[in-house]
């Protein structure tokens, strides 16, 4: 019986915050929706110092750093867990600042999945209480792991309710990535979600986002991809090539007439892939020869073109020369009898 009224009284609202008077960076982004730097961001800067712009440290470490090992994962994972399920059972403010500490002491993300998946295990018996918690650090914490981990939770245990404070947080591309993950599962459309959310943002958040829906079948979300997808304020290689594929870019150019946002949108994907970069190159889009070939032939039916398009043309005779054509390339990149590319110097000038 004791332990009934204990639970039905379990409340955080009564705590001492860990972060004392800090700034809730919920509230900071809500309140000045275009500022880009964090209350938490370290201060005063020293002369010419480096810094991380938002989203930047999560995007360059999913992308470009090794995975930890499992055994450090796991070891992150229960410093996390512990505490809150102490939490749980127990509101008080010193497994509230118990908790508190042990999220903010590194990075979260490369933790993020593993710490799901452990939560999941003691989520059915206590769900209205983790949305609780998760709730409280996304809405008031001062610091941006914190802020992490409580979208982490409401990824799991929030409701209908939430999408606005979702909303509100994905905006800003330090919580971009981590909020366009939890909203599908407070909203009905994942991909429509997704694909809003993309349109929205252009740093380091674009990219992390228009990875997620990459088989999407929903034509209106394959022709923005074609058009607008890569486009950010990061480098545009990251995404050619998902967006590419997704987009079918080659059967997207095989028809006699299309729009210019289109070929517009092919030349920068050519390009990029041609340049290569942190993601994808030329030789890893199978269908490269036939989308060139074919917007090659709209290039020479177009007029009044822009930079960009003779920028991509002349950096597609230096890549395929014209008297080699696409063959050697493809006999040397592995990409098995993908039809050659024709291209002579006399047709694309």
């Amino acid at each position: 019986m004791f332990d009934f009224f204990k639970s039905f009284q379990w409340s955080l609202d009564n705590l001492t915050p860990p972060w004392g008077s800090g700034v809730s960076i919920y509230i900071h982004i809500r309140d000045n929706p275009k500022a880009a730097e964090l209350p938490d961001a370290p201060r005063p800067r020293k002369p010419n110092e480096l810094t991380w712009s938002s989203g930047a440290l999560d995007g360059v470490f999913g992308h470009h750093m090794a995975s930890a090992k499992p055994e450090e994962v796991s070891c992150r994972v229960q410093k996390m867990l512990n505490p809150l399920e102490r939490l749980v059972r127990d509101a008080t403010d010193t497994n509230l600042k118990s908790l508190y500490d042990a999220v903010v002491e590194e990075s979260i993300l490369p933790i993020a999945d593993a710490f799901q998946s452990e939560l999941s295990k003691i989520l059915p018996s206590h769900k209205s209480k983790l949305a609780q918690i998760g709730r409280y650090f996304a809405t008031e914490a001062d610091r941006r792991e914190a802020t992490k981990f409580g979208i982490l939770l409401l990824g799991v245990c929030g409701n209908r309710a939430d999408a606005p404070l979702l909303e509100t947080l994905v905006l800003h591309d330090e919580f971009t990535l981590f909020a366009a993950l939890a909203l599908p599962h407070v909203t009905d459309d994942r991909e429509g979600t997704l694909w809003n959310i993309a349109q929205r943002v252009r740093g380091w958040g674009r990219i992390q986002v228009v990875e997620r829906p990459n088989e999407t079948r929903k034509q209106e979300i394959q022709a923005w991809m074609l058009r607008e997808g890569p486009r950010n304020e990061v480098m545009d290689s990251y995404l050619a090539g998902i967006c590419a594929r997704t987009g079918n870019l080659h059967l997207a150019l095989d028809r006699a007439e299309i729009d210019r946002p289109l070929l517009n949108g092919a030349a920068g994907i050519i390009r990029a892939l041609i340049q290569g970069g942190p993601a994808d190159s030329i030789d890893d889009y199978q269908h490269a020869p036939v989308a060139i070939q074919r917007y090659v032939n709209h290039v020479l039916k177009a007029e009044d073109l822009d930079l960009g398009h003779f920028l991509c043309v002349s950096e597609i005779l230096q890549f395929v020369p014209a008297d080699e054509g696409w063959e050697p390339r493809s006999s040397n990149s592995g990409v098995g009898s993908i039809p050659i590319v024709l291209l002579t110097n006399q047709s694309l000038t």
